[in-house]
């Protein structure tokens, strides 16, 4: 059973506010920084104000702030929060107090308008980019349309197996574009029952695809092929035609997984693998030579408690079709909790990297990195609040509540000294 994310952020951030930062996760932590290895205590903490400056979403009267499949929220200069909602296929604005400016877009192929948009950007001077699957939609800062491109996506078969959707990472980058590899591909299917990893190759390229920089391979996830479980447990009204054994793919507990993320600019890209000690970063700049640095990051996993395996198993269930048992039978258990569980780049190009929390209400402490690669302070997320955007001095994040209702919120970040 699926652990729904209560709304809970003003009574979260008041107990937060009134408790000394939590250490949880902490345990066995190092520090790589040039003066060595120091206890959590002394690291410098950045908070987050008690009270939310805005929620949006929480009243029902207003059509306007009815939410449902979130793909981007993004804080302007001058405070305006613009929400990206996918089954509206909107762009809506709402001023800093929560009223209403405008919408844009709407479901259509005419100008402007989208059919399945995947991510919001923004870009320098207030611009608003839209990713409507192969289409790169230009708003201002007002609503009104600027341009409406669609890519020539037929480019990319020249330079091998490359998509421009349905990766892990923003496809359109400021004027690039971040192709990936990786789709479904029958010659990669596990013929047998065990371990197997799913990786994707990334790379930059201009917008008229005239031209390719490789960034590397890189692990999606780590899963496994399960033998035949009998009787074949399926959802009920799908008829299955079988003709030999059919392996089922399943992640285990806390399973190895590849985390990614883009922000600052000019844009980085981080990249991180959840069981790993370091992130890698790419400067997605118009320079070819793509520089590129790893950085250590500190060592928080631990053996997991019975509760989080308890969990864990819970919600590996949750993604499989095959029974809980099966599933006992046949995954390993994880010794320890992953190191990285969520990976974001700010405003500022700072590194945030997410500790891993076993109930998605609960608080969850980040660690943060400078553009040198430097540790800088750690600050305890909100539980249930699923980080969107950082800038210099908020925090804007999705939560839901009892009903799965979606509702922005806009936090107020401080960086301590």
């Amino acid at each position: 059973m699926r652990s729904r994310i209560r709304l809970a952020v003003l009574a979260t951030l008041t107990a937060l506010a009134c408790s000394p930062d939590d250490d949880s996760g902490g345990a066995g932590i190092r520090n790589d920084d040039e003066a060595g290895q120091r206890p959590a205590s002394a690291d410098t903490v950045w908070r987050i104000e008690p009270q939310p400056t805005l929620v949006l979403g929480q009243a029902e009267e207003q059509e306007e702030q009815h939410f449902y499949l979130i793909r981007g929220v993004t804080r302007l200069s001058t405070g305006v929060v613009v929400v990206l909602d996918g089954a509206s296929r909107e762009l809506r604005a709402f001023s800093p107090d929560g009223t209403h400016l405008w919408t844009a877009g709407g479901p259509g192929d005419g100008p402007g308008e989208m059919r399945n948009p995947a991510q919001l950007e923004r870009l320098p001077d207030d611009i608003l980019q839209v990713q409507d699957w192969l289409s790169r939609i230009r708003y201002g800062s007002d609503g009104r349309l600027i341009a409406d491109q669609q890519l020539a996506v037929a480019e990319l078969s020249k330079f091998g197996r490359y998509y421009a959707a349905e990766c892990h990472t923003p496809s359109f980058v400021g004027d690039a574009v971040l192709a990936c590899t990786g789709g479904f591909d029958a010659r990669q299917v596990p013929r047998q029952a065990g371990p197997w990893r799913g990786e994707t190759e990334l790379a930059l390229l201009p917008w008229d695809l005239d031209s390719i920089n490789r960034l590397g391979v890189f692990l999606r996830e780590e899963a496994w092929a399960l033998p035949p479980e009998e009787p074949l447990v399926v959802p009920e009204g799908i008829t299955v035609l079988r003709t030999g054994p059919i392996l089922r793919h399943a992640s285990p507990p806390m399973s190895r997984k590849g985390l990614f993320a883009v922000g600052g600019w000019p844009r980085r890209l981080a990249v991180a693998d959840s069981w790993g000690d370091s992130v890698r970063t790419f400067d997605l700049t118009a320079d070819s030579s793509l520089p590129d640095m790893t950085m250590p990051i500190r060592h928080s996993r631990r053996p997991a408690t019975g509760d989080e395996m308890d969990a864990a198993w819970e919600a590996a269930a949750a993604r499989s079709f095959s029974s809980p048992q099966h599933l006992r039978e046949h995954l390993p258990e994880p010794d320890s909790i992953p190191n990285v569980d969520r990976l974001v780049v700010d405003d500022l190009g700072m590194v945030w990297v997410g500790s891993y929390v076993a109930d998605p209400a609960a608080p969850r402490l980040y660690e943060v990195y400078d553009p040198e690669g430097r540790f800088v302070a750690r600050v305890t997320m909100p539980g249930g609040v699923e980080v969107v955007e950082i800038g210099a001095g908020h925090v804007l994040g999705v939560n839901r509540d009892e009903m799965d209702v979606e509702r922005v919120v806009v936090l107020t970040l401080v960086r301590e000294p």
